[in-house]
């Protein structure tokens, strides 16, 4: 008795052993794509074209021994030599010279590379991109120990931080940092600092302001919203249509309204595009108002405010309220839709909750069909945003990676406040007692 227990129990082991290997394995295999983008998010172009694993922006090797930062003035001269690469429509075209004498040993180590030792000139080429007569200076080049632009070089506005590009492909991300202040005809202010929060968030800020994700999120956040309130109006509804309220053919229109969901999206996408079309001519050959549907949030939002799913989830939910509860609430001169707000829906809110998260999720990463559907930023979301780096001379994954993090963001904030309602939604939907 004694052994069959001693091998039930090593059998029981080690099956649970196995069970608890494979979790953990495809635990991994699921979060490794999100570590993966984090890390690329964190590299440098020179990083990610180096197919580098680890980036050195999360090590602390850039951040030791970082000199004080100060304020200077600097005198604006003509160009002592060629500007080789320099834009001739700028006009006129300075340069100021920022002796550098203390840097952190990751980076004089990286221009040891390039055979360029502290002390070392950072020259800055001033130009002056406005039409009119004077002169403000307000674009600016920065190259370390070299006067010759070239693609790496680093170009800031008036105001703005910015480093040479140290060590070849950091795109000014290590090394001392520099904002000119105030710029006069022959002289300019300049703030030398090492911009840490540049150093380590450098993409994110870069993707940030080059996609104009402030714009596409707020489009993100408003169709969203838009399309989560739709959905949760037209599938309660209909879900307690189908869970409470008895007429012929119940059953078997619900079964076809159903089936709807097995329809892949990519064969109702072109007719809902034919919709939308007819739209946006309907109502301006009729009201002579263009942009009502095509380019507009209603073509982004209203053909997903009916989810099939969403009306499958709830009425499962709905229909394992008893009947004596509506019973009662009949007796006491309830109708449909007082029993439906006053009741039903307030002890619904985990499987709502999941209809909320479930739907802003597929509202929040939608990019196919608001490529088609607009043809300029006005309405455009934040998936979009990221098309914008890729271009014919490649993609910069390294961005693109910044502003997925980015997108993820609101997502896993979402359900990192409503994981509870979440599971509970999932786990009690559809069972009975």
């Amino acid at each position: 008795m004694d052994n069959t227990t001693t091998m039930y129990r090593v059998q029981r082991t080690i099956v649970r052993g196995g069970m608890y290997l494979i979790l953990t394995l495809g635990a991994f295999v699921a979060i490794f794509p999100f570590i993966w983008m984090l890390l690329t998010a964190s590299k440098t172009y020179g990083e990610h074209s180096q197919r580098a694993f680890w980036p050195v922006g999360v090590t602390l090797r850039p951040y030791t021994g970082l000199p004080a930062g100060r304020e200077l003035t600097v005198e604006l001269h003509p160009p002592l030599s060629d500007w080789h690469g320099s834009t001739a429509s700028f006009s006129p075209l300075m340069e100021a010279i920022i002796p550098v004498t203390e840097v952190s040993p990751f980076v004089a180590e990286n221009m040891a590379q390039r055979e360029v030792s502290v002390p070392f000139d950072v020259i800055i080429l001033a130009l002056d991109t406005t039409d009119d007569d004077q002169t403000n200076y307000d674009r600016f080049v920065i190259n370390a120990d070299s006067r010759i632009v070239e693609q790496f070089s680093t170009r800031v506005d008036l105001g703005e931080w910015g480093g040479p590009d140290y060590d070849g492909n950091a795109r000014g991300r290590w090394g001392p940092h520099f904002k000119v202040v105030t710029a006069y005809p022959d002289r300019l202010v300049i703030k030398q600092a090492w911009n840490i929060p540049y150093m380590f968030f450098g993409n994110y800020i870069s993707a940030w302001k080059q996609a104009n994700f402030a714009q596409y999120t707020w489009n993100s956040i408003i169709t969203t919203m838009l399309t989560i309130v739709g959905v949760v109006i037209t599938g309660v509804l209909a879900a307690y249509a189908f869970a409470r309220m008895q007429f012929p053919g119940s059953n078997l229109l619900f079964a076809i309204y159903l089936a709807t969901y097995m329809i892949p999206w990519t064969v109702v996408m072109i007719p809902d595009y034919l919709i939308i079309v007819a739209l946006e001519d309907f109502f301006k050959e009729t009201f002579g108002a263009a942009n009502l549907w095509y380019d507009n949030w209603t073509a982004l939002t209203i053909p997903f405010m009916v989810n099939a799913f969403t009306v499958f989830l709830l009425r499962q939910f709905f229909a394992q309220i008893p009947n004596e509860l509506f019973d009662a609430a009949l007796i006491d001169g309830c109708g449909h839709l007082r029993f439906l707000t006053q009741i039903v829906l307030p002890i619904s809110k985990a499987p709502l909750m999941t209809v909320i998260i479930l739907n802003g999720i597929w509202a929040w990463n939608s990019l196919q069909w608001p490529l088609i559907v607009t043809s300029t930023p006005r309405w455009r979301p934040i998936t979009v945003g990221l098309t914008g780096f890729i271009t014919e001379a490649g993609a910069e994954t390294q961005l693109i990676m910044a502003g997925s993090v980015i997108t993820t963001i609101p997502i896993l904030v979402l359900y990192f406040f409503t994981q509870k309602q979440f599971t509970e939604g999932i786990a009690t939907t559809g069972l009975k007692g």
